[in-house]
């Protein structure tokens, strides 16, 4: 399952524009497709809804959207939700938190909570990140490095491909999941019995 900082992935794409009046519905879509395709579901949380809540009409079976409420971070209740999830499900091993925030970064690590840059689930979505420019020292000639990403209006994913990426998740996954236990080992140690 997704937990998706919505604004966030928007702001890291150049297909999307958060001053597009539709960047939220074109999100949405995006990630419907991407759910239908892989069979997984996703929760995505946008700032300042008018009302706040689930939206009806952008939700699907795969993908549930929420506003947050006016006078409400995003932020705040995709933690709320990460911990709430955490709690029902009695870990947080079947979820992936995609946002590129730091802050909400840095709290999904002290939670124990696996994260995705923004950047990288936009490549899953078939969708192209925003180019970033890289920091030179002055006394050296100025560098850039651009990123270019042709979206394909109907991929094709050959079977190479899936295997491909599939090792390197699990790869990650398993990285991530080992240096949760270890850190709850160390914060919880197990007491050894007596001799």
């Amino acid at each position: 399952m997704y937990l998706i900082d919505g604004h966030n992935l928007i702001g890291q794409l150049q297909d999307i524009s958060l001053e597009d009046p539709q960047d939220e519905a074109k999100l949405t879509q995006a990630i419907r497709r991407y759910c239908m395709r892989t069979r997984v579901q996703a929760t995505v949380i946008f700032d300042n809804g008018v009302i706040g809540g689930l939206s009806r009409e952008l939700s699907s079976y795969d993908v549930k959207v929420i506003f947050a409420p006016h006078g409400v971070q995003a932020d705040g209740l995709l933690m709320r939700r990460a911990r709430e999830h955490g709690t029902i499900k009695g870990n947080y091993g079947n979820m992936i938190l995609v946002s590129s925030d730091r802050r909400i970064t840095q709290l999904c690590f002290a939670y124990g909570i696996e994260t995705m840059p923004s950047e990288e689930f936009a490549l899953l979505l078939g969708l192209r990140p925003v180019e970033r420019e890289v920091e030179v020292a002055p006394s050296k000639t100025e560098t850039r490095i651009y990123f270019t990403f042709e979206k394909d209006p109907d991929p094709h994913v050959t079977t190479e491909e899936i295997v491909y990426w599939l090792t390197i998740f699990k790869r990650r996954q398993a990285e991530v999941r080992a240096a949760r236990k270890a850190a709850q080992d160390q914060l919880n140690p197990k007491k050894r019995p007596s001799g």
